[in-house]
């Protein structure tokens, strides 16, 4: 954990109540861990540990950062505190306790994602186990009588799956009702005209191979968008004839019989993001595709539901074989070793191998800090070698501008699958309106020369029995770039 070794006990999920449940963590730092003034940490040689099981910017108490989720329902619980808890600072060889409320879990076993810790699967049993589950249920009332609790933070929200296709001419959002595939105009026609390119029909695949996962059918919804150069009547034509191309290409290639299909544009009314640059611009000139299945999109008889096609070879993409690596290659077993930017610092980067779960594959990478620590005598954020370095500053993988915490987490770490790159599934948090990857996010700190740490990710599962894990940089130095290969897929 940031260096340090940390013993994590994670308690079953106890239904202290018909509408709360508890996870109680118990924490040991370890008699003989390195000095907290060789590492991180505060003075007077206490660990600052809830600093690392914190994915709050600006609150580092408690263990906020603790999640509960029910993989084979593809869904996920925050903790509902009021307030988080004390800090929880350890001296070596002591221990420590932390107590996170949930709602109301109701499912007979879940996941809990303990960050820097690791993925744990543990039952959910009622208040009357708690003692012989070795809760202290007084314990527990009480600091969560003291923490208080949000009940509007209580219900699980779905956890969702967003693929980047490699050459970036589409992406592909799925929740659990319903599937959207977002086309780059300027892939996808002609430029001012509704003529389909060349390359159109292999975005237009991507559509037709998610139509054919749901044969039930449901509502398909086309749209056309355009940007705000030019008349606005104009463009809303224009936007109405892409809208209707793409409907009846689609409609050659694949059978929409049991589909209510609806065409319609939007032109320049509805702008994927803010601005008149040429980036803004390109952004906004898409058609955007939803499908709604009849029976939701867990309805597919494949395990993989809202992934890339389980059949795609690991290396495969739309010219062939992986994109360029910008970093260096290695077996994950192996791990590589990943040189900071303009040589300022080295890590090294393992992932032995992830773990199937419910649709979903659970990943723990060991990083090991090498000659300069991660640069600048180590102060440097994990969150710069393993962010998504495609994202502007305060922004994830969506485009989503967010909160400062998302600069410090894990989510540029993607596997390459079927020609698409797919990101670290993600939820939107009760009352958010900001998408969280469910990974590290707390990563706001720099490892010194020789020190280990863990991090863990969850991503949607591919259906592969090997998978390729590849963090993208675009700078023209490749800065903290990597990839991943031959990484074992194994059941729970």
């Amino acid at each position: 954990m940031a260096g340090h070794r940390v013993t994590v006990g994670v308690s079953p999920v106890v239904r202290v109540s018909e509408e709360a449940s508890v996870v109680v963590l118990e924490l040991t730092r370890a008699e003989d861990d390195m000095a907290v003034e060789e590492g991180n940490g505060s003075s007077d040689n206490l660990l600052w540990v809830s600093l690392y099981l914190s994915d709050d910017f600006f609150n580092s108490t408690g263990a906020v950062g603790t999640r509960v989720a029910d993989l084979d329902g593809g869904r996920v619980w925050v903790p509902t505190h009021d307030k988080p808890g004390a800090a929880i600072m350890l001296a070596a060889g002591e221990p420590g306790v932390a107590y996170v409320p949930f709602g109301a879990v109701d499912v007979e076993t879940v996941w809990v994602f303990v960050p820097m810790a690791g993925f744990v699967q543990v039952e959910v049993v009622d208040r009357e186990q708690a003692a012989d589950a070795g809760v202290d249920l007084e314990e527990v009332e009480a600091a969560l009588e003291e923490m208080g609790t949000d009940s509007s933070l209580a219900g699980p929200v779905g956890l969702e799956t967003f693929t980047r296709a490699l050459d970036e001419s589409s992406s592909t959002l799925t929740t659990q009702e319903e599937v959207v595939v977002t086309l780059a105009s300027d892939v996808t026609f002609e430029s001012d005209s509704a003529e389909l390119t060349s390359e159109a029909g292999s975005q237009l695949e991507v559509v037709a191979e998610q139509v054919r996962r749901y044969p039930g059918g449901g509502s398909l919804s086309i749209v056309g968008h355009t940007d705000d150069v030019d008349e606005e009547d104009y463009n809303q034509g224009l936007s109405e004839e892409r809208a209707q191309a793409v409907s009846d290409r689609l409609g050659d290639l694949v059978d929409l019989g049991s589909w209510d299909v609806d065409v319609t544009g939007k032109g320049e009314s509805e702008p994927a993001v803010e601005g008149t640059d040429d980036q803004a611009r390109a952004a906004n000139r898409r058609v955007e595709i939803t499908l709604t299945p009849t029976e939701g999109t867990d309805s597919q008889d494949s395990a993989s539901s809202a992934a890339p096609s389980a059949s795609a070879d690991p290396s495969a993409s739309g010219s062939g074989g992986l994109p360029e690596a910008y970093g260096p290659v290695g077996r994950g077993p192996e791990g590589v070793t990943v040189p900071g930017r303009k040589g300022d610092g080295e890590l090294s980067v393992v992932l032995e191998q992830v773990t199937r779960a419910g649709g979903f594959l659970l990943g723990e990478l060991e990083l090991t800090a090498g000659p300069g620590g991660t640069g600048d005598s180590g102060s440097t954020f994990l969150g710069a070698w393993l962010g998504d370095e495609r994202a502007k500053a305060l922004s994830n993988p969506r485009g989503e501008g967010v909160a400062l915490d998302t600069t410090a987490a894990a989510s540029g770490l993607t596997l390459l699958s079927g020609g698409e790159r797919v990101f670290p599934t993600d939820y939107l948090p009760p009352g958010g309106d900001k998408y969280t990857p469910l990974t590290e996010r707390g990563l706001g700190f720099g490892l010194k020369e020789g020190m280990v740490t863990r991090v863990c990710v969850a991503w949607p599962d591919t259906g592969q029995d090997t998978v390729v894990l590849d963090h993208e940089s675009r700078t023209e130095d490749g800065d903290y770039a990597f990839r991943l290969t031959d990484v074992p897929v194994v059941e729970a």
